[in-house]
């Protein structure tokens, strides 16, 4: 790979990417090695099943398309070298639409429930893991029942949330605008117990204002989050995160609701974020109806 960095270095690529496109290029040749693939054979047939070696790994489509870069510059290199022809990743991308990623594995609202009833709050012993756990029960209530993302919850306030009235407030934010949702009558009890038990505890500890319904130190809701979805995972293996999560909420709105109402529960400012969810949901309906009643 030196003759590699070298190459990089002439292309005038920063430190990072020489680090990152080296270390890719070394990935490339393990799985040439485990595939039993040489350099000399290798076309374009080969470079897509690579791209779907990575597909299965990763379903982010900005890291596989980073890791094909990767490999493309290496087959750049190897082309100067005169070790290879042409190179099978010059034209190779993959494309896809944000919301379909998100709209695969789409959990039932029987499955969202379960995640819910399935956290328990009352196997930790230590008071700090009460409190997480109770928070966490709460954070994943207002997941699966009223669709927040991550940057909803983290706007969220105490006055934002009126357990009596059976309503949460969800202010607007640089993606989201606001809606008022209402409450399971389950989720108004732990609310009530966490607004006047547990959130004033936390603050105190995390040495926050005491205003945010979630405070947490140095504002990394996010790492909770992330811990939240490896225990549902444990709960349900077809978890991935909290997108999918929220994708889920919106689908199965829209087998109850009308367009304009999942709109605005949703927070979407256009109608056609709404709308890419209808045409996915249709879309997976198809699927099923042609698996068990094809017309053949």
């Amino acid at each position: 790979m030196m003759d590699f960095r070298k190459y990089l270095e002439k292309e005038r690529f920063t430190k990072s990417s020489i680090k990152t496109y080296t270390f890719q290029a070394e990935k490339f040749m393990e799985w040439m090695e485990k595939e039993g693939q040489d350099l000399i054979h290798f076309n374009y047939k080969k470079a897509v099943s690579y791209v779907a070696y990575l597909q299965k790994r990763h379903t982010n489509i900005r890291t596989i398309n980073g890791k094909i870069a990767a490999t493309r510059q290496y087959f750049n290199f190897l082309v100067e070298k005169c070790e290879c022809a042409e190179n099978p990743f010059a034209e190779l991308l993959v494309k896809g639409d944000k919301t379909k990623k998100m709209l695969q594995n789409i959990l039932s609202s029987d499955e969202l429930e379960d995640l819910y009833y399935s956290y328990p709050t009352d196997m930790d012993m230590r008071r700090s893991g009460q409190l997480a756990d109770k928070r966490n029960k709460v954070m994943i209530g207002l997941m699966v029942y009223q669709g927040l993302s991550t940057t909803d919850m983290k706007r969220l306030q105490n006055e934002h949330v009126q357990p009596k009235k059976g309503k949460v407030y969800i202010p607007s934010g640089k993606i989201g605008g606001r809606r008022e949702l209402p409450l399971m009558p389950w989720q108004v009890m732990e609310l009530l117990e966490y607004i006047n038990e547990i959130q004033p505890e936390l603050a105190r500890r995390k040495g926050t204002n005491g205003e945010e319904l979630f405070p947490v130190t140095n504002g990394r809701l996010t790492d909770t989050v992330a811990n939240i979805i490896k225990k549902l995972r444990k709960v349900n293996h077809k978890v991935k995160n909290i997108h999918q999560i929220r994708a889920s909420v919106i689908v199965n709105w829209l087998s109850k609701y009308n367009l304009r109402k999942v709109q605005i529960m949703a927070g979407h400012r256009r109608i056609s974020t709404t709308e890419k969810y209808v045409q996915e949901n249709l879309q997976q309906l198809q699927q099923v109806i042609n698996q068990y009643h094809p017309l053949s």
